[in-house]
């Protein structure tokens, strides 16, 4: 019957029943995108009756409803001169399913939000919130297939307002959906190599004309093999991919790479790698270039680990390097990065939030009898107990019209104590367009590169085994490269007081205080409040 709803619930996002929030308008697409959006999205229900079928071992489905209200002395996020307050209710039910079978996994949080404004009543919108991963052992050991979901709130422009909440009404954001499917085989090749072979179909959309559609489809597959001698192996990896706006240019690109590595010990491994990339992202015809590089993994202990990526692209070069180091209350990561980049890197993550993840990393390690499912949970409740978001993502970048090159610096520290948790963030994102001008216009038409920096810092103080109270701050500022370039700052403070009143019902008081200058400037001040209860 959960499953039933599941799929219910999941079909009336695809299908826009309700239409588009009011106020604002959706992008058009075709029939055949709109129906293969469909099919992607409800793939991960699919999974969901195959897991059954599979004779699931765990399967945890849990419906929830909570009711919000924002008091909030500026709505539309306006200059002090033109501020309207307003009272907001939000009342959202949800469900979470995740499920392990024998050949099956499943985890899907969808959330359905109704907006109701008791001034501004013709504001009132609905919004979509959804984050499904699905895993399909098709034939064993041979076939599978990967399919993904997420329906998220994006920006449209880097300089544009950052909303402090859902609730406010923001007109420099979007809904934006994002599906993908995944069939590949694997498997072994005569006794000697291991083979892959995947096939990745994506659909981007939004809600806003302002921010076209994108179907990419990529063709992947490579091998990876040993030698007579046991510290060199070998590995052969190639790639093609198309990228299909809705409007303008579509690109394709094709990569071949070889990769030969040597491991001095178990803790240290160096690689060679060499191949061509051919793309037509900096013009309207491919341009082939040779790539080398070297890269290295170092292990020395269980609780840390290096590992680096440089390599010369046709874009110069390029890096891909991550450092993590775990404390037994602590964790510290840290990655940086420069590639070419489609989209935000929230449009398609699936992933549930750095914060979560690093705290899963203490507990897990703390914890060494516990299996996945309850390192999960007793991470998830930490989190709700502490009042701390899963995700502190503290730059939001902008959806695009074209491939961009990003350069990613990202570190985020969690430390749990007996009653205090701290978590700090740290993001800079530099973005550079590529290509001539698509068929609509960006931040990328007039500024040659966009500088994107921020941080955010939560401290959590449990007060008993039942509330606790957090307190944080963030800030984000954009910038460009040119003289007498724009420049957005928006730095937020917020309180949030956390309380368990039964073992599924929670409530949280809140108060928080933002300040944005530059192109966009506003000042808001909001009290929140939220009841929530799972079934």
């Amino acid at each position: 019957m959960a499953t039933v709803t599941a799929t219910v619930m999941v079909q009336t996002v695809l299908e826009g029943k309700g239409g588009a929030p009011r106020g604002r308008r959706r992008l058009a697409v075709g029939d055949g995108q709109l129906r293969q959006a469909r099919v992607v999205a409800l793939l991960p229900v699919v999974l969901a009756c195959a897991a059954t079928s599979l004779h699931a071992e765990n399967w945890t489905i849990v419906p929830s409803i909570a009711v919000s209200e924002t008091l909030t002395d500026n709505v539309f996020l306006s200059s002090s001169s033109n501020k309207q307050g307003d009272l907001v209710t939000g009342i959202t039910p949800s469900i979470s399913v995740n499920g392990q079978g024998a050949r099956a996994n499943l985890r899907l949080d969808y959330g359905y939000t109704e907006q109701l404004y008791l001034r501004e009543k013709s504001q009132r919108n609905h919004q979509n919130a959804l984050n499904a991963v699905g895993t399909l052992e098709a034939i064993e050991d041979f076939f599978f297939i990967d399919a993904t979901g997420r329906i998220s709130q994006q920006y449209l422009s880097a300089f544009g307002a950052v909303s402090p909440s859902n609730a406010n009404v923001d007109r420099n954001r979007t809904e934006t959906s994002s599906y993908s499917l995944s069939p590949y085989l694997r498997g072994k090749l005569l006794g000697w190599a291991d083979y892959r072979l995947r096939y990745q179909a994506t659909t981007t959309s939004s809600q806003s004309n302002l921010a076209p559609g994108l179907n990419s489809y990529q063709w992947s597959g490579g091998l990876n093999g040993s030698t007579r001698w046991n510290h060199i192996t070998w590995a052969l990896d190639a790639s093609s991919l198309k990228n299909d706006y809705e409007f303008g240019r579509d690109y394709d690109a094709t990569r071949y790479d070889v990769t030969v590595a040597y491991r001095f010990n178990p803790q240290f491994q160096v690689s060679l790698l060499g191949g061509r990339e051919s793309n037509d992202y900096v013009s309207l015809d491919q341009q082939t270039n040779f790539t080398r590089g070297v890269g290295f993994d170092w292990t020395p202990s269980t609780r840390t680990r290096l590992n680096a990526i440089v390599r010369n692209r046709f874009f110069g070069t390029g890096w891909d390097i991550n450092f993590s180091h775990r404390r037994p209350r602590s964790m510290l990561t840290f990655r940086s990065s420069k590639d070419v980049s489609l989209q935000p890197q929230g449009v398609g993550n699936t992933g549930q939030g750095n914060n979560y993840d690093a705290f899963y990393a203490i507990i897990a390690a703390t914890n060494p009898t516990f299996t996945p499912a309850q390192i999960g949970a007793q991470t998830a409740q930490l989190l709700v107990d502490r009042g701390i978001p899963a995700d502190s993502t503290v730059v939001n970048g902008y959806l695009n019209d074209r491939p961009q090159v990003q350069n990613l610096q990202q570190l985020t520290a969690a430390l749990m104590g007996s009653r205090n948790t701290v978590t700090f963030t740290a993001t800079r994102s530099e973005q550079q367009g590529l290509s001539v001008i698509n068929g609509l216009t960006d931040d990328y038409s007039t500024r040659d590169r966009i500088l994107q920096v921020g941080y955010g810092i939560i401290w959590a103080h449990q007060l008993s085994g039942l509330s606790s109270l957090s307190l944080s701050f963030n800030q984000q500022r954009s910038s460009s490269f040119i003289t007498s370039s724009p420049e957005t700052t928006t730095t937020g403070g917020y309180l949030l007081l956390s309380t368990r009143i039964t073992p599924k019902t929670s409530a949280n008081i809140g108060a928080r205080r933002v300040i944005s200058s530059g192109v966009t400037s506003y000042s808001e001040n909001a009290l929140t409040g939220a009841l929530s209860h799972s079934f």
